[in-house]
C-alpha cells in the first residue's frame, strides 16, 4: 500500500481513530496491539504472503533477542546466538535479494545453465532487517532491557516507515510507542500534517514529474545531445531525492499523529560543501547504520590512513549493494568510496580550491553517479555513458 494511494487515504483513518480511541480511553497496549494489526494489513494489503515473511522475521529475531539478553547464557552461547542472528537475517536478505543476481554471475563465469529462481523482492526487506541486525546485536552487547513480543512487533512493522525507511533504532521508538499520554498534543497533528503533506508534494509534484521526462531520455540515450545529457542527469538525480526524501516526509509526518517522532533522514544534501558533507545529510540513518555496525567493528579510522581508506571502500561498496542486486550498485557506491577517499587524502587542499570548483567537483560526482544508480536499468545507464563518450570524443 502506497502512501499517495486512495486504498491508503481510507485505511489510515479508520486506523488512527481507532487507535486515537483507544488512547484516550487508557487502553495503551491495545493501542499497540492496533498498530501491529494495521501494520501487517498496510505491508501485505497485495499479498498476504508478505505477512507471513514479516512475521517469521520479527518471531526468530525476537526469540534471539530474549535468548541473547538473558544472564543465563555463557559467552560462546552468547557468540552461537549473535552469529545464527546475522546468519539467519543476511541470509533472507540474500535469498530474496542476491540469489538470483549470484546466480547469473556464476552462470557468467563458468558458463552454466542453472535456471534463475524467478524471486520477486518483498517489499522494505531491506529496511526491517537492517532494523533488525542492528537490533540482534545491540542485544548480544546488552544495550537495552528486554522487551515484550507486542512491543518488539510494534518496533519492527511500524507502517509508516516500514517499507522505505528512515532505520530506526530501538531506543528511538519503542519507547515512544510506550508512551502513557492519552492524547496526542494538537501541535504534533499540524506537524504531522505539514510534513506528510509536503512529502507528498515532492513525490507527486516533483518526483513523478521528472520520471516522466527522465525515462524519455533513458529510452533514447543515443539520441541525445550533450545538454540533453546534462538535463537528463539533473532531472533523474532530482527525481530520486524527491522520491525518496518526500517518502522519508510523509513517514516523519505520520508518526506525528501516533506522538512518534522518527528520525530525519534527508538534510538538504545538495547544500554540501563537499562529498563528506554530503553524505552526512543524505540517507542519515542508513549512513549511521553503516557507521555503527560495519565502519566502527572494522577499525573504523584507529587503525592507520591505509586502513581508514579501506574500510571506507568498503562500506560505501556494500552499501551500493544494498541499494540493488546489481553491479552498477556496487560501482556506484565504490565512485562514492573513492571520491570520500580522495576528500580525505587531499580535502585540506581541495577545500582551498574556489567555491565553484569545489562545489562543481562535488555535485558532478554526485551526479554522474546517479546516472550508474539505476541499476535496473544497468544497460541502458552504460549505453548512456557510451554514447556520451562517442560525442566527446
Amino acid at each position: 500500500m502506497l502512501f499517495n494511494s486512495y486504498d491508503f487515504l481510507f485505511f489510515f483513518p479508520i486506523v488512527w481513530g481507532i487507535w486515537a480511541l483507544l488512547r484516550r480511553l487508557g487502553r495503551f497496549r491495545i493501542c499497540l496491539g492496533i498498530l501491529v494489526a494495521a501494520s501487517f494489513v498496510f505491508y501485505g494489503f497485495y499479498d498476504w504472503k508478505l505477512c507471513l515473511l514479516l512475521g517469521s522475521s520479527i518471531g526468530v529475531n525476537y526469540v534471539l533477542h530474549r535468548l541473547l539478553i538473558s544472564d543465563k547464557r555463557t559467552g560462546w552461547q552468547r557468540y552461537a546466538l549473535l552469529f545464527a542472528g546475522l546468519l539467519f537475517n543476511v541470509g533472507l536478505l540474500f535469498y530474496f535479494k542476491y540469489l538470483d543476481f549470484t546466480i547469473e554471475n556464476v552462470n557468467r563465469v563458468i558458463r552454466a545453465d542453472i535456471p534463475l529462481r524467478g524471486i520477486v523482492l518483498p517489499l522494505g526487506i531491506s529496511f526491517y532487517t537492517f532494523q533488525q541486525l542492528s537490533f540482534v546485536i545491540d542485544s548480544y552487547y546488552r544495550r537495552m532491557k528486554a522487551y515484550s513480543f507486542l512491543e518488539y512487533a510494534a518496533f519492527v512493522s511500524f507502517f509508516p516507515q516500514l517499507v522505505a525507511g528512515p532505520i530506526v533504532l530501538h531506543q528511538e521508538l519503542i519507547p515512544q510507542l510506550k508512551e502513557q499520554k492519552k492524547s496526542i498534543a494538537s501541535e504534533d497533528i499540524v506537524q504531522g500534517v505539514e510534513y506528510f503533506v509536503i512529502g507528498l508534494a515532492k513525490k507527486m509534484l516533483v518526483a513523478d514529474r521528472f520520471a516522466k521526462l527522465v525515462n524519455v531520455g533513458f529510452a533514447n540515450v543515443y539520441g541525445l545531445t550533450g545538454p540533453d545529457a546534462v538535463l537528463m542527469i539533473l532531472g533523474y538525480t532530482l527525481q530520486i531525492y524527491f522520491d525518496f526524501s518526500g517518502y522519508c516526509d510523509m513517514a516523519i509526518g505520520l508518526g506525528y499523529f501516533f506522538g512518534v517522532k522518527l528520525p530525519v533522514n534527508f538534510d538538504s544534501p545538495y547544500k554540501a560543501k563537499n562529498i563528506s558533507e554530503f553524505w552526512k545529510r543524505w540517507h542519515m540513518t542508513l549512513t549511521r547504520f553503516f557507521t555503527t555496525y560495519l565502519y566502527i567493528p572494522l577499525g573504523g579510522n584507529r587503525k592507520g590512513l591505509t586502513r581508514t581508506c579501506m574500510n571506507t571502500l568498503i562500506v560505501f561498496a556494500v552499501s551500493g549493494l544494498w541499494h540493488g542486486a546489481a553491479w552498477t550498485y556496487v560501482l556506484w557506491g565504490f565512485l562514492h568510496g573513492i571520491a570520500m577517499v580522495i576528500w580525505r587524502l587531499f580535502g585540506k587542499w581541495l577545500s582551498k580550491l574556489p567555491g565553484g570548483v569545489k562545489l562543481d567537483y562535488d555535485l558532478w560526482i554526485c551526479q554522474l553517479c546517479m546516472v550508474l544508480f539505476s541499476g535496473n536499468l544497468s544497460g541502458t545507464a552504460f549505453a548512456f555513458i557510451h554514447a556520451n563518450l562517442q560525442k566527446t570524443f
